[in-house]
């Protein structure tokens, strides 16, 4: 234990005589205990303690001599906390960039952010979702997962254009328990509409400018296929 040692190179040239620790009886049991749970294998009490003294649950280290005191926990004392070296270790995110610009097959359109094509293809007409869900296969992708707000806004931009809801590959087997994207992807961002899902049945997803609402699979509506490249 290396307190004294530490404390007395920042506390050096001040009045301080003494600091808290980490050790009190005021845990369950009345026994001293490390307030961050590691076992009690050392002590280094002064003489004569830890006194039985009524408030004097905490301990405290002299400067002097670096041992222990048992003091009252209201008094004002200066303190030395131990922080996990993690704690102040600088943590570094990768993150993937796409090009600006990526050849999709018209009348597809390329979302940078997604590194993706969207698209209704040679549409044929608005579909149920399992129709619409087989129709964006043959084009090599799905209907569209919603992975940020970003890739969401982009989505309500077309929906604007085409004047109509459109089926996403959300989907739900369970009885609205739990929802999946037929893609495959994470459900990692939440686009759901204020209320919604608020059928509590099996259901897919159909997305409106307030965002995404559940509906019955077999309505007919609009579609936007994403092809991930």
């Amino acid at each position: 234990m290396h307190y004294n040692e530490e404390a007395n190179i920042y506390f050096h040239g001040s009045t301080v005589t003494d600091f808290w620790f980490g050790l009190t009886n005021l845990m369950p049991g009345g026994n001293w205990t490390w307030m961050d749970g590691t076992p009690v294998d050392f002590t280094d009490w002064d003489k004569g303690e830890q006194k039985n003294v009524s408030g004097n649950n905490c301990a405290a280290l002299n400067l002097n001599n670096g041992i222990w005191k048992a003091h009252d926990c209201f008094k004002e004392k200066p303190f030395v906390c131990k922080v996990e070296k993690s704690h102040f270790e600088v943590t570094t995110t990768t993150t993937t960039t796409y090009p600006t610009y990526a050849n999709c097959t018209y009348p597809f359109m390329y979302f940078e952010p997604t590194h993706s094509c969207y698209g209704y293809g040679n549409w044929a007409g608005p579909m149920n979702w399992t129709q619409s869900e087989q129709y964006c296969l043959g084009y090599g992708g799905h209907l569209t997962s919603i992975r940020s707000y970003e890739e969401e806004h982009f989505l309500i931009a077309i929906h604007y254009i085409l004047y109509q809801p459109i089926w996403t590959g959300a989907i739900s087997y369970d009885g609205g328990i739990k929802w999946e994207w037929s893609d495959g992807s994470t459900w990692d961002y939440n686009p759901w509409a204020s209320s919604s899902p608020y059928m509590n049945t099996s259901a897919c997803g159909e997305l409106w400018a307030v965002g995404l609402v559940d509906h019955y699979c077999s309505e007919i509506t609009r579609i936007v296929c994403k092809v991930k490249l």
